[in-house]
């Protein structure tokens, strides 16, 4: 009895660092350059690279992601807006739908602020800070977005306006459907000793599916990583390896473990850009405990 006790007061401890674990991970930026990013202003549309992400969780709502960079390497330098430069966020509308024709928003300014937004800067290279304009690190724009009450979205857009109230033209995705973690269940007990069975609702074949991984042990060690599953078929078998670190982490401990399991439908950006991909996103949630 002691021993359930211990590991239930163990399980609530560990779920809120778990969670903030994963958004660090999920906020780490991939590509481009450390900390000196560039102006906007100083590119022409046609040589930016946008990478645009969707993604739309249990709650409904979306969070939209967008980095710009002056080429597709490693070495390429994160853009931060600069002279007039905005990026816009909407669902299943364009954002030029509610605009008039100077750039302007219509009237009714509470209507449009539910369904236009004007996406903010996070920098992803200084301790994950928020900032009003990012001058240095890892420039990320963010956006969420709430459905109407009863409506589900199936297009997420993302506008670029340069100075001059000039519009660049929407990118957008239409989500993949939605799902839900069928095993492993939420809060269960799993033995690293034996194969884990991931498995999800609804399958969509035409999509790819993406694991993300937290773990936050009783030892005090902490870890993320990744595993790409590849085409959804419903079901994927884990070894331990594919959760579990191979070495920073006792192998004798408890662990508590969020998956943050993704569905991932990828398209193209305005052809006004050099390059760029947009995903849509659906995501979902479960925790759970390992042991040895």
């Amino acid at each position: 009895m002691k021993g359930t006790r211990q590991m239930k007061f163990t399980r609530q401890v560990l779920i809120a660092p778990v969670l903030a674990l994963l958004l660090l991970m999920l906020l780490a930026g991939c590509g481009g350059s450390g900390n000196s990013p560039s102006p906007s202003n100083t590119y022409p549309t046609n040589s930016i690279y946008a990478y645009m992400k969707a993604v739309q969780d249990e709650s409904g709502n979306v969070t939209t992601t967008v980095q710009l960079r002056n080429g597709p390497g490693s070495t390429a330098s994160y853009l931060y807006l600069s002279s007039g430069d905005t990026l816009y966020t909407s669902l299943d509308v364009p954002p030029q739908q509610y605009m008039n024709i100077n750039g302007n928003l219509f009237s009714n300014s509470l209507a449009l602020s539910q369904h236009l937004k004007v996406m903010s800067a996070r920098d992803l290279y200084i301790n994950y800070s928020l900032f009003n304009q990012v001058l240095t690190g890892k420039p990320e724009y963010f956006s969420v977005d709430t459905p109407s009450t009863g409506s589900s979205p199936v297009r997420a857009y993302v506008e670029f306006e340069r100075s001059g109230n000039v519009m660049t033209g929407p990118s957008s995705v239409d989500f993949p459907p939605p799902y839900q973690i069928a095993a492993p269940a939420r809060d269960a007990i799993v033995s690293r000793a034996a194969p884990l069975a991931l498995t999800w609702t609804n399958v969509d074949p035409t999509t790819t599916m993406r694991l993300n991984v937290a773990g936050i042990c009783v030892d005090g060690s902490r870890y993320t990583q990744s595993y790409n599953i590849g085409i959804d078929t419903g079901a994927a078998t884990l070894s331990s390896a594919n959760y579990f670190p191979a070495t920073g982490t006792s192998p004798s401990t408890n662990c508590r473990v969020a998956f943050i399991l993704q569905r991932v439908r990828t398209a193209g950006v305005s052809p006004q850009f050099a390059f760029g991909s947009f995903d849509g996103v659906q995501q979902r949630t479960v925790q759970f405990t390992t042991t040895p």
